[in-house]
């Protein structure tokens, strides 16, 4: 497959940027390091509070299945309960 002379540009543009990048790296690391650091701390505080929020709809969701559990076990117990008291009333003595 060959190769278009705008490819061969972008291709020799890009080794450059990356052979000037790693030749200044330190410089650029120490400039941007700052900002990467306040970046990374706003990027860790955001995926915190997305867990947390995660965390209590899950917490909502295991409540509302024990409820639920706990409200049917209730009522087969009474039901259970109510048919036999039923069943012990109509029964010839």
């Amino acid at each position: 497959m060959p190769v278009t002379k705008s490819e061969l540009l972008y291709f020799c543009a890009g080794a450059v940027v990356g052979a000037v990048g790693a030749k200044n790296f330190d410089k650029i690391k120490s400039q941007l390091g700052p900002l990467l650091a306040k970046a990374g701390e706003a990027a860790a505080d955001a995926y915190a509070d997305a867990a947390r929020k995660v965390a209590e709809k899950v917490e909502a969701v295991q409540d509302t299945l024990a409820e639920a559990k706990q409200h049917a076990s209730s009522e087969s117990a009474s039901n259970g309960a109510g048919a036999e008291r039923e069943s012990l009333a109509t029964a010839p003595t």
